[in-house]
């Protein structure tokens, strides 16, 4: 697919959207953080950014193409850092704060990483300590962000130096490198282009058509690729505002204070403000007629009334994306006229593939932004016919350069055809109807996605926690729990017991043991709880939250030829809207 790319690279983009004078002291980002507020104007985002860009040329000997990573929270000096990464032609490796040291440590040396950024709010002081002993050992550099101590250029020598630079870098360079945990135990981190990146933000607003004179609030961390490029990239290129917060219980409020237009997040977040809603509403029909009649008559109407009071008239809609979001959720909301768009995307497509702004059409996650094209094939590959379900494959320019240094699981993702159309497998199952609205129907193979949206690799919680004292082999599956639509999943561990062990250390006999299926448990539990705890690979999220999501199994998994135990007999089907 050709698309006429409005920038060639990311620096270009910066430097332009930065140039018209009525955005000097504009807000281009605010943070409303538990324990921390503060904003960035688009003046000193430009000034520092090039600031700091000067100091990773001069002190830090930083050329073009090298990695540098970012370790930290949504706040002012991540963008500072990043944009300073971008202006200094080297290559940002996007980490998430909540990992802990190994697995930044593994990130860093599998993406040859010469520099860290790090935030004083990544762990504690104790961790950030042991960090930076670790990459000492291994030659990486390490700087506060973005505390340093300056550099020797004039604006003359550094404007000149940041276009020299500028000037090298190509549109099919390697922009950034997001670090995921993937599907597989081998390393996933994306590396997407400059024109990945620009493809996809230039796609998206011919469908969202936001502007300058819109507020964008979010949740989303800036290491994820959907908060990377609506929290980071499309306000820049727009010079709009975005407001990041986590203080989810105060988001009503926040919409109204600060004028939010457009206002994105993740299904758990819209399923709580569906639920209060709907509360808040049924409270009130017991108390008036008058209220439930028009609820069920003219509920736009009442919607109306709702987004006066809460204040919120100058909202345009709500995004949701990293995760389905349940049908009742997005019909809480459209039957009050409050628009939900559903959206779809993933890393691998710089990420977005689309929203569903249709309120016919609710279930789909809607039609492809113009840089991406959609098919759906079957087992052998063949393309499928409208309503005909399989795996969901996209091409265009948005799709990644490939997993860094891993080409054997690029190849496993990237089908290039006959014309040379690179095509994406995402793995997710779905079909297309008649005009072209795609629907899906099933998840990535193994990925078990969490109400936060955050994704967990098992492969990756099975070979953390092999180690624990009493499991002889585990499967990590998605435990899926709710009702009417409202189907969440979390982390779930099958356990096959190391009988040998159990009956030395307990005295018991198999056959007591057996029969004692609770003992058991409480054992195993009690291993692999005290043995997560410790461990440096698994953030918090990716634990087995309680012993309610431990099995224990007694005869053998079920295994292929090559003894592997087969992980989808394992895995409860999704129950899915009628």
């Amino acid at each position: 697919m050709h698309l006429q790319l409005k920038y060639e690279t990311l620096i270009e983009l910066f430097n332009l959207s930065l140039t018209p004078a009525e955005l000097a002291e504009k807000n281009y980002l605010e943070v409303i953080r538990t324990h921390r507020e503060e904003s960035l104007t688009f003046d000193r985002l430009r000034d520092e950014a090039r600031d700091f860009a000067a100091h990773l040329i001069q002190k830090r000997n930083i050329q073009p193409k090298d990695k540098i990573a970012v370790l930290g929270k949504n706040r002012a000096d991540w963008d500072i850092a990043f944009w300073a990464i971008i202006l200094a032609g080297a290559v940002p490796v996007l980490i998430d704060p909540e990992r802990r040291i190994e697995g930044v440590k593994n990130h860093l040396l599998h993406t040859d990483t010469k520099l860290l950024v790090l935030a004083d709010d990544y762990q504690d002081a104790a961790a950030r300590q042991k960090l930076e002993e670790s990459l000492l050992n291994y030659g990486i550099g390490l700087v506060e962000m973005t505390v340093h101590d300056g550099h020797t250029f004039n604006d003359t020598e550094l404007s000149s130096s940041l276009t020299k630079i500028s000037d090298r870098i190509q549109p099919d360079d390697t922009a950034v490198i997001l670090c995921t945990s993937g599907t597989t135990g081998d390393p996933r981190e994306v590396e997407l282009t400059h024109a990945n990146l620009i493809a996809n933000v230039q796609g998206a607003l011919k469908v969202v058509h936001v502007t300058s004179a819109d507020k964008l609030g979010h949740i989303m961390p800036p290491h994820h690729s959907f908060g990377l490029t609506v929290g980071k990239l499309l306000p820049l290129w727009v010079g709009a505002t975005g407001i990041y917060t986590n203080k989810y219980r105060h988001i009503f409020d926040l919409i109204k204070q600060k004028g939010i237009t457009v206002f994105i997040a993740i299904p758990a977040l819209f399923t709580v403000l569906a639920r209060r809603i709907e509360e808040a509403l049924a409270s009130q029909k017991q108390k008036s007629w008058l209220i439930k009649l028009a609820d069920r008559c003219l509920p736009k109407s009442l919607g109306r009334i709702m987004v006066r009071k809460l204040g919120w008239q100058r909202l345009r809609f709500f995004v949701s994306g990293s995760a389905p979001i349940p049908r009742w959720v997005l019909e809480v909301f459209w039957k009050r006229g409050i628009q939900l768009w559903e959206g779809y995307g993933t890393t691998e497509v710089s990420p977005i593939y689309g929203f569903n702004p249709n309120p016919n059409k609710l279930g789909s996650v809607g039609k492809p932004i113009p840089a991406l094209s959609v098919k759906i094939v079957d087992e052998q590959g063949d393309a499928l016919e409208p309503g005909q379900k399989g795996e969901i494959l996209l091409a265009g320019p948005c799709v990644m350069k490939g997993y860094y240094k891993n080409p054997n699981a690029t190849g496993e993702v990237i089908e290039t055809d006959g014309d040379r159309t690179r095509w994406l497998h995402t793995g997710d199952l779905g079909y297309l109807d008649a005009d072209g609205y795609l629907f899906i129907t099933g998840r990535k193979k193994f990925l078990i996605v969490l109400p936060s949206g955050k994704n967990v690799n098992p492969e990756l919680v099975e070979l953390a926690l092999s180690r624990a004292p009493y499991v002889e082999e585990m499967v990590v599956v998605p435990h899926r729990h709710g009702r009417e639509g409202a189907e969440l999943e979390t982390v779930k561990a099958i356990v096959r017991p190391d009988w040998n062990r159990l009956q030395n250390d307990t005295g018991l006999s198999r056959y007591d043991l057996v029969n004692r299926p609770e003992k058991v448990k409480d054992l195993l539990w009690k291993s692999i709880n005290k043995h997560q705890q410790k461990s440096q690979n698994l953030a918090d999220f990716e634990k087995i939250p309680s012993k309610a999501h431990l099995e224990i199994l007694i005869k053998e998994f079920e295994k292929t030829s090559t003894g592997k135990i087969k992980r989808t007999a394992y895995i409860q089907p999704a129950r899915r809207n009628p």
